[in-house]
């Protein structure tokens, strides 16, 4: 990973969300009862509104640094 790029960590952590959902989904089918639900609301959905907006907030500032390495290299020119 290069010094400035925001993409490999995002996509990373989007995985890794997608993943942790795909295991929750598949740990509902032994473990149901009030303490798997009270996990799910206090540890798990908290997370994902979360990380979207992380990766939200990664995305813009991808742009920025994008759009600053190309003036910078603009203004070498």
């Amino acid at each position: 990973m290069r010094v400035g790029d925001l993409s490999s960590g995002a996509s990373k952590m989007a995985l890794s969300l997608k993943q942790l959902d795909l295991k929750w989904e598949s740990a509902k089918d032994t473990w149901n009862d009030s303490t798997s639900k009270a996990f799910h609301k206090e540890h798990i959905e908290p997370l994902m509104p979360d990380v979207k907006e992380t990766l939200e907030a990664i995305g813009r500032l991808a742009e920025v640094l994008a759009r600053a390495a190309r003036d910078v290299s603009d203004s070498n020119s």
